[in-house]
């Protein structure tokens, strides 16, 4: 690593698995202490959560588990981080963006810990796996996908890379665009809500009232925000509910993120998170150096 400019990129939902964490808490008695802490600010003992795989998978356990994992690893290496690069650009996607502004040091941990409970438990007053779907296409190189393939039930939910397009919405409509477009190979999702699409602006609604009163702290680092691009750096902290609000409703467009995030000649990116996801979206052309932070090995380098 060198002392470049720097992006970090933080996992979102579907990066969980059952032993995620443990590893730390084994190393770290300060961990053992976050668990406990999460635990109580939860309302349920996080590690046996994790363990049982039809809690794991459900938006309201999922999204605590991997913030609280991946505030964990930011902890161990963001001074590391900040005496070795020059300079860092955050993004996050969807959950990671809350991860991102932990990083930035938006929130405490205590705060963005229930922050993320309400965002999770907002978001899953829409589960229900009978009438929704979702699908990450791996589409063919030679068809273009924008919105004007959508209505009538189904939407673009995540813009990942110039190959990989998530799709979501009622389950029947959905499969119906499948069947009449045949752009590539359809893989459907272990989730049961339609995420970032307008049919989770009942959940944006009831999250942005849960938060209203929480007091962000303006973050002095550029962290680019999954909806429209925006730089939580140019806002008002006054403006970072109403932001993240509309997050869970609109598209993750991070292939324009990461395009636009490379303009500041990054030699570095580094993926925090339980598991490797992010770096596989990045450009093929890209020439730097890739890093994933998901385990007490990945970061040993911290202690030394």
């Amino acid at each position: 690593m060198s002392n470049k400019n720097l992006s970090l990129l933080f996992t979102g939902q579907g990066s969980q698995f059952p032993e995620m964490g443990i590893d730390f808490v084994h190393k770290y008695d300060w961990v053992k202490e976050r668990y406990l802490l999460s635990s109580k600010i939860l309302g349920y003992d996080l590690l046996e959560a994790q363990r049982d795989q039809s809690l794991l998978n459900l938006t309201q356990y999922s999204q605590p588990l991997i913030f609280v994992f991946s505030s964990i690893v930011i902890d161990l290496c963001k001074d590391y981080l900040f005496k070795n690069f020059s300079k860092i650009t955050l993004a996050g996607h969807s959950l990671g963006e809350y991860c991102a502004l932990y990083f930035a040091e938006a929130l405490n941990f205590e705060e963005m810990l229930e922050v993320v409970k309400h965002r999770g438990d907002s978001m899953s007053i829409v589960s229900d796996p009978n009438k929704y779907l979702m699908y990450a296409i791996l589409k063919k190189e030679d068809y273009k996908i924008d919105n004007s393939l959508f209505g009538d039930g189904v939407y673009m939910a995540n813009l990942n890379s110039d190959r990989q397009v998530v799709i979501c919405g009622l389950k029947d409509n959905v499969n119906k665009f499948k069947d009449q477009n045949p752009i590539g190979k359809f893989i459907p999702l272990n989730v049961s809500a339609p995420f970032h699409s307008d049919l989770m602006k009942e959940s944006a609604d009831l999250f942005c009232e849960k938060i209203k009163n929480k007091l962000f702290k303006k973050i002095n680092i550029d962290l680019i925000s999954n909806h429209n691009l925006i730089n939580y750096k140019n806002i008002s902290e006054n403006d970072y509910s109403n932001q993240l609000s509309n997050q869970i409703h609109s598209p993750v467009m991070w292939s324009e993120t990461i395009k636009f995030i490379l303009k500041e000649e990054i030699s570095t990116f580094i993926e925090i998170g339980p598991k490797k996801t992010l770096l596989n979206f990045l450009p093929k052309d890209f020439q730097g150096e890739k890093y994933a932070f998901c385990s007490t090995e990945d970061i040993n380098f911290v202690q030394r």
